[in-house]
């Protein structure tokens, strides 16, 4: 097996983030939400707040629970994966074709009625920010990125891509008083400005999120057709995408106009697009990353992958030491290099995959700790190998910590914090 030495990596890792030549982007998903940093406080990963949903729905109503398990089935049959935007995208789908008939043992008004009650559902899981007091906000992880973001001196500011729902990273960079674009436009009612996202350059000093799978108190006008923002808009009344709005002949609707400039930023000179809490389960966003990559001169994308997956016995396997997993295919096949993974054990590098282990004992001189990103497995004897307890072989290996968001955040404040007034050591 290849060998990757975290310290070799993580010095080129820094001289990415203080480089003023680099464009810098984040695209955070689901693990980004429940790495909170705040006990209690955390929103599940799709998966778990697809199933929350689904047995709540299920609780309420007879007909919606026999009308979601057969939307599952058609999912899986399909080879589409089932989660609450696929059921939404369905119930939307069918709603706007169903005339007086029923589909699923559901009539428009059923299926309008399921919607309902699935994006409140939603609404409740994800609005932990209502419940955040003003020092729990400074406690975030997410206040610890935004506080890196505002001390980096960048010549191109960064850009957050996010498909998480919440308010966390909104949160953040307004508490560190850091203005940003998030691609609408106005004050009583703010429109998505598709042209905005497009000429971005026209914000050229501005932090950019970009809420990819939609928002928090996003709606659709349906008098002019546009998506806009409203902080007290219904709870029913979130869009998720991808959904039933497709791309209209007037404007680009989020999910479409998004994914572009997720496209236009990687296939930029010096881009350089790291990843942490999203575990490419959109097929979508990982076919037009791979085609992005492979069209730039110079972009890199740098995954921050949590690979632990715990199996019916409760034993910990990590994916990406498994051949077939799709993320470690996509790096090794797919992006010609230009996509390197770090997951807890292993990783895939210039198209290699090793596993993580330090070539020689850690210095107490070294610049950057290892601690910082690297957790060293202790040394236990072997009987095998003629070990007794005091005499232990040292092996090297251990655990990348920085695909967890909250180690992420504070390895990005300590950098910081070592950095002169010019942003180098």
């Amino acid at each position: 097996m290849n060998i990757h030495d975290p310290r070799e990596h993580i010095r080129g890792i820094h001289q990415i983030l203080i480089s003023d030549k680099k464009r810098i982007g984040f695209l955070f998903g689901a693990g980004s939400s429940f790495a909170t940093g705040i006990p209690g406080t955390q929103i599940p990963a799709i998966e778990k707040m697809t199933k929350t949903i689904v047995d709540e729905v299920g609780a309420q109503s007879a007909e919606f629970d026999a009308a979601v398990k057969e939307i599952q089935a058609e999912c899986e049959l399909g080879n589409v994966a089932f989660n609450i935007e696929t059921l939404l995208s369905n119930i939307e789908a069918k709603r706007a074709v169903i005339g007086a008939g029923k589909l699923n043992g559901l009539d428009s008004d059923g299926f309008s009625s399921l919607a309902k009650l699935v994006k409140t559902c939603v609404v409740k899981l994800v609005s932990i920010h209502e419940s955040l007091q003003a020092d729990d906000r400074k406690k975030l992880a997410h206040a610890r990125f935004a506080n890196w973001v505002q001390k980096a001196r960048r010549r191109f500011p960064a850009e957050i891509f996010t498909t998480n729902y919440d308010y966390l990273f909104e949160l953040a960079l307004e508490g560190s008083g850091i203005p940003y674009f998030d691609g609408f436009s106005g004050s009583f009612e703010p429109f998505f400005c598709p042209e905005a996202v497009e000429d971005v350059e026209a914000y050229p000093h501005l932090v950019k999120l970009w809420k990819m799978h939609g928002s928090l108190g996003w709606t659709y006008r349906e008098s002019d057709k546009a998506v806009i923002r409203q902080h007290s808009a219904p709870e029913d009344s979130i869009l998720i995408y991808p959904s039933h709005l497709k791309y209209n002949t007037s404007k680009k609707q989020p999910y479409v106009g998004l994914i572009d400039r997720l496209c236009a930023f990687l296939q930029q000179d010096d881009a350089v697009l790291f990843t942490c809490g999203y575990s490419f389960g959109d097929n979508h966003i990982n076919e037009r990353i791979a085609t992005s990559l492979r069209r730039g001169a110079n972009s890199h994308v740098i995954a921050m992958y949590y690979d632990e997956v715990w199996d019916v016995d409760n034993k910990s396997t990590f994916a990406l030491a498994d051949e077939a997993n799709s993320v470690r295919s996509m790096a090794t096949r797919e992006t010609g290099g230009k996509m390197s993974v770090y997951g807890l054990r292993h990783a895939v590098i210039g198209g290699k995959f090793g596993e993580w282990r330090l070539r020689d004992e850690p210095k107490m001189t070294e610049s950057i700790r290892i601690s910082q990103y690297f957790d060293e497995d202790a040394a236990t004897p072997t009987e095998e190998a003629g070990e007794r307890k005091g005499d232990e072989r040292w092996l090297g290996t251990g655990r990348f910590l920085l695909p967890d968001f909250r180690k992420l955040t504070e390895f990005l404040n300590d950098l910081s914090s070592s950095e002169g007034p010019a942003g180098t050591l």
